[in-house]
């Protein structure tokens, strides 16, 4: 997984991930009641991160249930210890490993992931090995983006640039941008039944954080940008870009769409 995480590991990636979390965290909470996480389950939560799901799910879990992280990064596990250390959480832990090979003494009741099968070579067989330390009538559930759903009303056409040099490195790795309409199917391809699916979207004005997040992912991953020839560094612009996305926003007076979340449910056989 870590050869084909696009966004990086540098302190800056590890900032926007707690960005994200931040602004995800309602949708992401939402998707997963819907999914069926309550309290006293035992999750699972793969490719974790900087913690931010593995935090959310231990306050849905509560005292009497359990959430175990799992990433390959040591260094965003140390932050991600730390964020929940911080909380006062005890009922959270984490765990540095490859997802292919992860192997876990307990079963659990769940197992979530987050924008993560777009990083993963062979979703499905990812999906149907870690879904056999689930129990068996236990929840799988992913959410991912639809990323050609993002957008800005009325259109701005830096807005409408940025996403497309960020779904041109997606697409040019072999990625589906849109992958979260393809979730469903990827459970069902892993052996699971697929039992519903819903979508979230979140939007902001030019003086929210949606622009700050926005900028903040095309920073992150823009060395691929240029690597895969979506852009040149002089038409990215990048110490401006932020300025002038905040500036056509405020001009054409329009509200600025993150791509749309889908999160699909499923159980272990």
């Amino acid at each position: 997984m870590a050869d084909s995480y696009v966004l990086g590991r540098t302190s800056a990636e590890a900032r926007r991930l707690q960005l994200q979390g931040s602004v995800l965290a309602p949708h992401s909470e939402h998707l997963l009641r819907l999914a069926g996480i309550t309290a006293g389950t035992r999750v699972l939560d793969v490719g974790c991160g900087a913690g931010d799901v593995s935090v959310l799910l231990a306050g849905l879990v509560g005292p009497d249930g359990a959430v175990v992280g799992v990433d390959t990064d040591p260094a965003v596990l140390e932050l991600a210890r730390a964020r929940a250390a911080a909380s006062g959480l005890g009922n959270v832990s984490f765990v540095e490993a490859d997802l292919a090979g992860l192997r876990l003494d307990e079963p659990f009741d769940a197992l979530v992931g987050r924008l993560i099968l777009l990083h993963l070579k062979e979703p499905a067989a990812t999906v149907r090995a870690l879904s056999r330390l689930v129990c068996s009538g236990g929840v799988v559930s992913f959410q991912e983006f639809s990323m050609t759903r993002a957008r800005s009303v009325p259109p701005t056409p830096l807005v409408t640039k940025t996403r497309d040099w960020i779904i041109g490195v997606y697409r040019a790795i072999g990625s589906d941008p849109d992958l979260g309409e393809r979730v469903a199917s990827i459970l069902a391809e892993a052996g699971l039944t697929v039992e519903g699916a819903a979508a979230a979207g979140l939007a902001g004005t030019a003086g929210s954080v949606i622009p700050e997040y926005w900028v903040a992912t095309l920073r992150s991953i823009l060395p691929m940008v240029l690597a895969h020839g979506q852009a040149t560094e002089a038409e990215v612009d990048i110490d401006t870009v932020a300025e002038r996305i905040t500036r056509e926003l405020e001009e054409a007076g329009s509200i600025l769409w993150l791509p749309e979340m889908t999160a699909t449910w499923a159980r272990v056989p």
